[in-house]
């Protein structure tokens, strides 16, 4: 069915989702901690709150720095060890939905007139009008949803939605917000796109469209996404649209940043979970987690450990092989962090990420074998090995915050395809391809407030990422070296940007950025007579404008102005003996946008948003494959992406939550390179040309439990594998259902989840092996119909 369904089906998945919309869902959690937060500045204090409790707190008014608090230690509900911490402070709280809580200044009594000038004299003048605010890290600088003038998202994690997705990935995220959308070619090897910006389907050596980040440190530069699985992630943030002047080159979609659990040194805990998925038509799987924490110095110092692998089954069989199940995935990994606090000022951070994956054989099949099947004449395993180190040094005094991050990274990418003209008839080839990346990345930046008038970042940046990669082609066990390529790129940038109040409820926001790459290409492999080594150098400069309108304190109002950009690839290319040098366009994205806030105050039932684009997409470099199956890099032309897109969040009662999402989107290559205009359809790749998402959650606490159900359904529209023949295949137009349960007795849960309850038959992705793709005949099936039953625990 390729992702049509019949007409009673698609009236039957209607109904679910109306059903969707009609059942209850959450808003507010009471669970019960152990608190052990010290005495000291009220500010300090609610930050250890915030991290013991595992919530998100709105901290944005000056006056909790002058404010002193008795700290709390024991075992309480999360409001009243919040209500012990603020009494007589002069704040309340309010909990918006299940882990954010926002503070309200309390109205001060009436005082008789000879007292009121010398009470103005020690009071701080407020630091706005605005109500308290959810503040974005993302931003590099404290500002927030209610605030800032550009499109984002958050994805709040609680111990429970790590324990039960964590496994999943960057899968759980795409399935969270259907701005995102991905490439399907299996866990390590995927490119993720952004709001329709999406330049091809193929690997290779290009720069990414996108950036990830894991806290303040760069995780890519010119890699597929390294899948890091989320256990103990407390925070997912996505910045939608160009993100050329905050950072840099390679964010013509936008950004990823998850952000971990911190160490903490006032308590010692634990945190086990696992699971066993079952997989119709296929063979199980397991995942199992392990997290830490450690104080090592009581409030200074502390470590935190994360230990987790995961096997997601097989559930495509190889008829010429006589092999069943064959596309296995197992992921292991680690994650260790410190975190030293010297003084109340001063945050010094350590870490270390390790995740090993390993992909038996790919996850397509071919329409012509079966809907779960293939032939194919060899094995076509893949690994990705991920290793990062990073060191973030901040301060923060006042209303300034400097912070300093250094991180290198080891990328192992090695693939294996099928080369075989005709699998069982002709001879077998296996075409291998093993790349090395090393990436070196350092920002240190400085942010502050100008009092009630704006606020102002700058700061400066370099990455120096070099991609390596060798390829072989011959018959298995003995296939000839191809020419290996490696290719460094250094990328030096200074960056500012500043927001000014105009008016009580106007703001402008201004910055920039001025980049320096300088690029170099060689050959690695094999022997030449002369060194050939071109290089090339590049500047440019980015700028970013907004205006942004708040006509009553919970509702927004901005438009936006932002560039991104790639520098020109540069290659060599040709024989051993006679290389040249490939220099390639950058590409370069300039993008206005609109957008409409609304619901950021606290305890607002209803809170959402609409947000329209515009991007003029200049000199569009593309990975692509040739007729033989072998990469190259071209300029395909200029192009454009419309994209508009609405959230809404319900929560019509303490414990029920209602969400839904969704995007249309509209793109076409309007200007296309030589080579390219004979294209009629020009839609561009991998843009699907909507998508939505509904859910609800609700939780209740029972006798001696605490219960959430949750259900969404995701649809996915029509797009295309490539821009022109025979790679033009059609893809998309699916739906997915998704419904779990938890329910915890105490620091012990279990849990149950489906994923494609219905058993939806779709083809998410037309491409699984570069050498036959042009057949038209590969399929990336969804995944059958599976339960995963889950038991966590925390101590």
């Amino acid at each position: 069915m390729a992702g049509r369904f019949h007409n009673e089906r698609h009236w039957a998945f209607c109904y679910v989702g109306a059903l969707v919309l009609t059942c209850p869902a959450n808003a507010q959690v009471r669970a019960v901690h152990d608190f052990s937060v010290p005495a000291g500045r009220l500010s300090d204090a609610l930050l250890i709150y915030a991290e013991q409790a595992e919530i998100s707190i709105s901290i944005n008014d000056p006056r909790l720095d002058q404010l002193l608090t008795k700290g709390i230690r024991g075992r309480y509900d999360t409001a009243s060890a919040l209500r012990r911490l603020l009494k007589g402070s002069g704040f309340e709280f309010t909990f918006t939905d299940v882990s954010t809580v926002q503070l309200i200044r309390r109205p001060a009594p009436s005082k008789p007139a000879r007292h009121q000038a010398a009470q103005a004299k020690l009071q701080p003048p407020p630091s706005s009008s605005s109500p308290p605010d959810i503040i974005v890290s993302a931003t590099k600088q404290r500002a927030g949803i209610a605030n800032y003038p550009a499109s984002m998202a958050v994805i709040d994690l609680d111990r429970g939605d790590t324990a039960r997705g964590g496994r999943s990935g960057t899968s759980y995220i795409l399935k969270r917000l259907p701005s995102l959308a991905s490439t399907n070619l299996g866990p390590g090897r995927n490119k993720i796109f952004i709001r329709g910006i999406a330049d091809s389907s193929f690997n290779g050596a290009n720069q990414a469209t996108i950036s990830q980040y894991l806290g303040d440190t760069r995780l890519i530069y010119s890699a597929p996404d390294p899948y890091l699985l989320l256990y103990d992630m407390e925070r997912v943030e996505v910045l939608e649209g160009p993100q050329g002047t905050l950072y840099g080159a390679g964010t013509l979609g936008g950004i990823i940043r998850l952000t971990p659990r911190p160490p903490d040194a006032r308590a010692t805990s634990l945190a086990i979970s696992g699971g066993t998925q079952l997989t119709q038509s296929g063979k199980p799987g397991f995942d199992s987690a392990a997290v830490i924490n450690l104080p090592i110095d009581q409030n200074k110092l502390a470590s935190r450990f994360v230990v987790y692998r995961a096997q997601e089954g097989g559930y495509i069989d190889d008829r010429l092989r006589g092999a069943r199940d064959i596309n296995r995935n197992l992921i292991s990994g680690v994650r260790a962090a410190v975190r030293w606090s010297p003084d109340p000022n001063w945050t010094i951070d350590g870490g270390l990420a390790i995740q090993n994956l390993a992909s038996r054989d790919g996850q397509y099949s071919e329409k012509d074998v079966g809907e779960l099947a293939r032939r194919s004449a060899i094995a076509q395993p893949f690994d990705n090995d991920y290793k990062l180190l990073s060191l973030t040094l901040t301060r923060r005094k006042g209303g300034t915050e400097l912070v300093s991050a250094t991180g290198y990274a080891l990328h192992s990418v090695d693939s294996t395809f099928d080369a075989t003209e005709e699998p069982g008839v002709t001879a077998p080839l296996q075409y291998e391809e093993d790349v090395r990346i090393n990436l070196l990345t350092h920002e240190t930046r400085l942010n502050g407030e100008l009092g009630a008038r704006g606020r102002w970042l700058a700061g400066i940046t370099i990455v120096n990422n070099i991609s390596k990669s060798k390829r072989r082609l011959g018959p298995p066990g003995n296939p000839l070296a191809l020419a290996g390529v490696a290719n460094t790129t250094l990328d030096t940038a200074l960056f500012a940007e500043a927001t000014a109040t105009a008016l009580s409820s106007l703001e402008i926001t201004a910055g920039g950025r001025l980049s320096y790459v300088r690029q170099t290409s060689e050959i690695v492999s094999g022997s030449s007579e002369a060194a050939f080594e071109p290089k090339r150098a590049q500047f440019r400069a980015l700028p970013t404008l907004a205006l942004s309108w708040r006509p009553v304190s919970t509702m927004l109002f901005y438009g936006r102005y932002q560039e991104g950009y790639r520098p020109g690839a540069l290659e060599v290319a040709g024989p051993i003996d006679q290389p040249v040098a490939q220099r390639f366009e950058r590409d370069h994205i300039r993008t206005v946008e609109l957008g409409w806030r609304f619901g950021t105050g606290p305890g607002a039932p209803f809170s959402g948003g609409v947000v329209a684009s515009f991007a003029q997409w200049s000199d569009i470099q593309a990975d692509l494959v040739d007729i033989d199956g072998l990469p190259y890099i071209a300029n395909i032309g200029s192009g454009r992406v419309r994209n508009v897109s609405a959230n809404l969040t319900w929560s019509p009662a303490n414990r029920l939550r209602f969400e839904a999402s969704g995007y249309l989107a509209s793109s076409a290559l309007t200007d296309p390179a030589p080579g390219f205009d004979a294209v009629r359809d020009r839609d561009l790749p991998n843009i699907a040309d909507e998508g939505w998402r509904t859910a609800v959650r609700y939780t209740s606490d029972l006798n001696r439990a605490a219960m959430t159900l949750d259900m969404a359904l995701h649809y996915v529209g029509s797009s295309k594998l490539a821009i022109r023949p025979p790679y033009d295949l059609p893809q998309g137009r699916y739906y997915e259902l998704t419904a779990g349960a938890r329910i915890a007795f105490g620091a012990i849960a279990i849990s149950l989840d489906f994923e494609n309850l219905l058993n939806a038959e779709a083809n998410s992705f037309s491409f699984g092996n570069p050498f036959t793709v042009d057949r038209g005949m590969q399929v990336t099936p969804l995944r059958p119909r599976s339960v995963r039953i889950g038991l966590d625990a925390s101590f």
